[in-house]
């Protein structure tokens, strides 16, 4: 990780390369997205959440833009062996919603779930975009009361530099609108207790420093966050570990959930 790379001044290409996580990925991102289908496919949602239970909220990533909740129950089986409710929230994509939609649709799906089923735990996540999202969500006041965790994987949390990329055709963010829903750039008068960054050994300098820098930026606001480096993961296979025993993010999210 180069500690002087800074996206205001870098060229045009080398911001792409940072916030271009297929470009560093261990595998290829076709892959992947099958995958994604193949885990997700055997699972309907409604089934995967009892009254009572600890439960898992996750929110998928693909920049606001791809991917949606049916193709991201990928932790199902663990979830269901282990005996936690897993819920998938959905949100409408750009260019059909911008993102602060996009965040009132997660506020809204968390606390529906959860004044649904009355879980006993709770630990919110999410994976690139939807770390971003997540975040958003647990700034909220009606989302951070019933949080114990935020599990944050693989995040863009100053979503400026998202301005200077090819993916941005479909959001039209300014610089003054990235700002405005950057987490990393906000006052957090509300969060969950604890919190974990983590991000892939197998991904830029700019995602490693972003949650490194968003786990510093919680810590000043009072919350317990923890930052971590995981070695042989990437952008996209970290997620895979939220509820796999002897996986640090694993390890860490049923360490919220089971106590």
């Amino acid at each position: 990780m180069s500690k002087s790379f800074d996206w205001r001044t870098a060229s045009d290409d080398e911001v792409e390369l940072e916030y271009s996580p297929s470009r560093h990925a261990l595998r290829p991102l076709a892959e992947y997205l099958a995958e994604y289908n193949t885990l997700s496919a055997p699972y309907w949602e409604r089934e995967l959440c009892s009254p009572g239970q600890p439960m898992l909220i996750y929110i998928h990533g693909g920049y606001w833009q791809r991917l949606s909740a049916e193709e991201s129950l990928y932790n199902a089986a663990d979830a269901g062996r282990l005996g936690i409710s897993l819920h998938s929230v959905e949100y409408t994509l750009a260019p059909a919603a911008d993102i602060p939609q996009m965040i009132n649709e997660c506020v809204q799906s968390i606390a529906s779930v959860i004044a649904e089923y009355s879980p006993s735990r709770v630990v919110l996540s999410g994976c690139s975009a939807g770390a971003h999202l997540a975040a958003m969500s647990a700034i909220n006041a009606d989302v951070a009361q019933y949080l114990d965790g935020v599990a944050l994987l693989s995040g863009i949390f100053d979503v400026q530099p998202f301005t200077r990329i090819s993916d941005n055709e479909a959001l039209q963010l300014t610089l003054e609108e990235a700002a405005a829903v950057s987490p990393l750039l906000m006052e957090i008068p509300q969060f969950a207790p604890h919190a974990l960054c983590a991000v892939g050994t197998a991904e830029s300098g700019e995602f490693i420093r972003q949650s490194i820098d968003m786990a510093d930026h919680l810590k000043r606001h009072g919350v317990q966050a923890t930052s971590a480096v995981v070695p042989n993961r990437d952008h996209f296979n970290l997620p895979y570990d939220l509820l796999r025993e002897g996986t640090v993010v694993g390890d860490w999210v049923l360490n919220i959930l089971q106590h």
